[in-house]
């Protein structure tokens, strides 16, 4: 049976959640900073807590770059894929931040992927795994970005 139209521009998205016990100021910083970005997801990092700013992030040989579209201290960060893998052209990355009593819930979205295929699931586990490293971060103060032991031994470095 042949996909429909309306099928056929259906999206999808990851989306993970993770309560970290930290304060919503050092999470937002933590996602907005050159320094925190690269204590939880590379360290190799050109970033500005700016809207409108081309964030840089390197990779073993791969660079990817966001725009920052909105900057809602304390409160979302969102950013447009600019250079990114194929299966990741489109997509939009969001970062919603929620207080609760003794934690701070990290909303986490990589939205509007056009397939599952390709990359889809392996991007989904690589995000957990970050997001595990941004609330060691925040949590004992060592994350496991790109290139640590840590990460090699999630798999998120080769």
């Amino acid at each position: 049976m042949p996909i429909s139209a309306k099928e056929n521009e259906m999206k999808f998205d990851i989306v993970h959640s993770v309560d970290i016990k930290t304060t919503p100021d050092r999470l937002y910083e933590a996602i907005t900073t050159p320094k925190g970005l690269a204590g939880w997801w590379t360290p190799q990092v050109k970033a500005e807590p700016t809207t409108g700013a081309l964030n840089e992030f390197y990779f073993e040989g791969t660079t990817l770059k966001f725009r920052v579209d909105k900057l809602e201290p304390v409160r979302r960060v969102v950013w447009s894929s600019i250079q990114v893998p194929p299966d990741w052209e489109g997509t939009h990355v969001l970062f919603d931040i929620t207080p609760g009593d003794n934690t701070v819930n990290l909303r986490f979205g990589h939205m509007g992927f056009a397939s599952t295929d390709g990359s889809f699931g392996v991007t989904s586990y690589s995000w957990a795994q970050y997001l595990r490293s941004i609330k060691l971060l925040l949590e004992t103060g060592q994350g496991e970005p790109f290139g640590s032991t840590g990460s090699r031994l999630a798999g998120t470095t080769r």
